[in-house]
């Protein structure tokens, strides 16, 4: 019988169950052990589609009804218990990207067991770490990653209590899936409210990613914006959602609640680049779609096919960091709609999303205009969040319009860091949360984010210059300021077929601007990124500037 893992002993106190006003549309559950289900008895015949087969069914189709994703979720949950994992075991999932990381991490929790979905691009120094802080548990990972994840023999011996491959292997320390098939039926046993559920991470921009736990409390209160009616805003039955977000990530935690309360048709892509990926928009003409803020950047030029392929849409959303002005205009004017909304979420793994803001064609007319509209990210959430701006050294707050380290205070706030709980704890003030990012609040409450603390650069905002300069210059496809100790700041650029940036361009681009080096020009691809293609800045920077440092502190990273 397995026992209470030791980071339950310090995880934070959680708010209750709520509702944002009394007439709010509020998650049909909570748990990720019966969300295919709940969808399944609420879907009817809609449907679930995605972009290549599952690992874990590879002969399956590729599109079902919720009911049959469902089934497929049961299955998985037979394998798992086949496999010996029981209440409170830890189920890491390290596999390629795909909806079925999501119905695993699913099937884990429908039999009591709490699932850490890991990305599927993680190199060893960052995933054997992370396997270490779960403390021996079951892991389901794919043939590449255990050669890219350094995951040998002594390393799986280590690390975990055994490992599961879904597409096979000739080791004789691993279990194929196709091994378990078969297996009898499990019977459900979810966790309780308030115990752990799920484990996810952050985005590892600095280093390796923290691990964030979070019960069906805190996800349910982070969902509760997903499942709102908001007016012109609120994603419907009727709709067809294309989804293209990292199924490791928190987002599709909580996400996945709201989907099973509304249960619209959905496009779950896995691979943004891929061709097949794009076909399923054209075919399928979403109404809604759902991506990363540099995915959009690197769909722009799909957004401007002749073909029109996003004329449907009424809902743009993007949730994780801020959006480029010139991506939202790109894509409000592909679409056919009269009056087209981008929602743009301000959203953080441990607290979900925490400030909204709605733009309209209007909005984002100005190009290249200074400071940038989507530098406001918008207002805390109405009944759910407050924002504050303090000191970074004092953690005093500051008046408002000061820039300072901006604090937020909501009820989904994650249980705990799994393994580091130290970082966890210097990172609260109470109920106040320190999201890490320089921002200013305004005095009607609005949120200016300036930059990362520890990427800030004197006397300017880096997320303000590369707004400006991706607007100013059409041909560019990325833009990174680095900070550079007491150097000037460095731009770090791609361009559309890597052609050579004109310095005549450039040199208007930068006018009003302050003073930066010289551009560095490289391909788009040489830029580092997570698994939510977030640059890598810190690698970035010791890639390309020899012993530059930056000048934020860091400690809350």
């Amino acid at each position: 019988m397995t026992n209470k893992p030791d980071f339950l002993t310090n995880y934070a106190p959680t708010w209750g169950r709520r509702r944002l006003t009394p007439f709010s549309r509020v998650p049909a559950t909570a748990r990720l052990g019966d969300v295919w289900q709940t969808a399944a008895a609420r879907g009817g015949s809609r449907t679930v589609t995605v972009d290549r087969p599952a690992d874990i069914d590879p002969s399956g189709p590729l599109q079902r009804t919720y009911a049959g994703w469902a089934e497929l979720v049961d299955d998985a949950a037979a394998w798992l218990y086949e496999a010996g994992v029981r209440e409170w075991d830890r189920v890491a999932i390290m596999k390629s990207n795909h909806l079925d990381v999501a119905l695993l991490a699913c099937a884990a929790a429908r039999i009591g067991a709490v699932p850490a979905q890991l990305a599927w691009t993680h190199p060893p120094e960052f995933a054997l770490p992370m396997l270490a802080r779960l403390q021996q548990p079951f892991l389901i990972t794919d043939q590449v990653r255990l050669v890219q994840c350094g995951l040998d023999e002594h390393a799986l011996a280590t690390l975990v209590r055994r490992t599961i491959v879904v597409d096979g292997s000739d080791r004789t320390d691993v279990v194929a899936l196709d091994d378990l098939r078969g297996a009898a039926k499990a019977k459900p046993k979810l966790r309780g409210l308030d115990e752990p559920m799920v484990i996810t991470h952050t985005s590892g921009t600095t280093g390796v990613p923290k691990l964030v736990m979070h019960s069906a409390t805190t996800a349910h209160a982070l969902s509760l914006v997903e499942a709102e009616k908001w007016p012109g805003a609120a994603l419907e039955a009727e709709d067809t959602m294309a989804l293209a977000d990292p199924f490791c990530h928190q987002r599709l935690s909580t996400g996945m609640l709201a989907m099973a309360t509304i249960t619209p048709t959905m496009l779950m892509l896995s691979d943004p680049q891929s061709e097949q990926a794009l076909k399923l928009i054209r075919d399928n003409r979403p109404t809604v779609v759902e991506t990363l803020p540099n995915i959009y950047l690197y769909w722009e030029q799909f957004a401007q096919e002749a073909s029109r392929p996003l004329r449907n849409v009424r809902l743009y959303v993007n949730s994780f960091d801020a959006i480029h002005t010139r991506t939202i205009r790109t894509f409000l004017n592909a679409t056919d709609h009269k009056r087209p909304i981008w929602v743009q979420s301000w959203s953080q793994s441990e607290a979900g999303a925490m400030v909204i803001r709605p733009y309209s064609r209007k909005s984002v007319a100005k190009r290249g205009h200074r400071p940038p509209p989507t530098q406001v990210l918008g207002w805390p959430i109405p009944g759910l969040c407050k924002a504050r701006a303090v000191d970074p050294e004092t953690g005093k707050k500051v008046p408002a319009g000061q820039v300072g380290l901006i604090e937020i205070k909501q009820p989904g706030r994650c249980l705990a860091y799994v393994g580091e709980q130290d970082r966890h704890e210097l990172k609260t003030n109470g109920f106040w949360w320190n999201t890490g990012d320089l921002g200013v609040v305004s005095r009607l409450g609005a949120v200016r984010l300036v930059d990362r603390e520890i990427d800030r650069i004197p006397g300017a905002s880096a997320i303000e210059l590369e707004d400006v300069l991706l607007d100013r210059l059409p041909l560019t496809t990325e833009v990174v300021i680095l900070p550079s100790g007491g150097q000037l700041p460095v731009p770090v650029l791609s361009t559309q077929n890597d052609e050579p940036l004109v310095k005549s361009d450039w040199e208007r681009a930068t006018a009003d601007l302050p003073t930066l080096a010289e551009p560095i020009q490289i391909k788009w691809e040489e830029f580092p990124r997570t698994a939510t293609w977030k640059i890598r800045r810190v690698q970035l920077r010791e890639q390309l500037l020899d012993g530059a440092s930056a000048l934020g502190i860091g400690r809350w990273t």
